[in-house]
């Protein structure tokens, strides 16, 4: 082979290695995103569930759905406390929503308690920002399973040691009677 031969292959050999480091830049920021995402998902619901304990705690409301609102908040923080996160916590959290719509449903009325207009208001924008946080983390996770899934990223095991990204699932609509606060 010829010199000329060689240089085109050492420069082809070496765009190569350059993409490949330029994927593998871009998928560990795609993972930082995610870790980010998670972290500020699990600050908001460490959030809602400390506003959400105050609206447990308000005379004013029904007395069995504060309850079950309690309850659900109890199991949340119970849950938080543990450093893996599993299934049951989304579906406590899951739990913490339906609680949440059933004690905000459509009929409820904000004029009706306007001693606890703030403090009702602060609870539907912890909603809101929960609703947000996992958007965030979801589509910050898809974009890295859509990455890892490139047959070349698989191949030069480019991902390293990082964990696959995993999509959350929980119930996370915001009230009917919050909608508007």
């Amino acid at each position: 082979m010829e010199i000329s031969n060689w240089v085109v292959i050492a420069v082809g050999l070496f765009l190569f290695a350059l993409y490949l480091s330029n994927v593998a830049g871009r998928l560990d920021r795609l993972h930082l995103k995610v870790e980010n995402a998670r972290n500020a998902l699990d600050r908001q619901l460490a959030l809602r569930s400390a506003i959400c304990s105050d609206i447990a705690g308000l005379d004013l409301l029904d007395a069995k759905l504060r309850n079950r609102l309690a309850n659900a908040i109890h199991a949340s923080i119970s849950e938080e406390s543990l450093d893996i996160h599993t299934k049951n916590e989304w579906d406590i959290e899951s739990e913490v929503t339906k609680s949440l719509c059933e004690l905000f449903n459509k009929d409820f009325d904000i004029t009706k308690y306007p001693n606890q207009k703030n403090l009702i208001q602060e609870t539907a924008g912890a909603t809101r920002r929960v609703q947000y946080a996992l958007t965030f983390h979801n589509d910050a996770a898809r974009s890295a399973i859509k990455v890892r899934r490139r047959w070349l990223v698989r191949s030069f095991r480019l991902f390293g040691r990082a964990s696959m990204p995993v999509l959350i699932d929980f119930d996370d609509q915001i009230p009917q009677g919050l909608e508007f606060c």
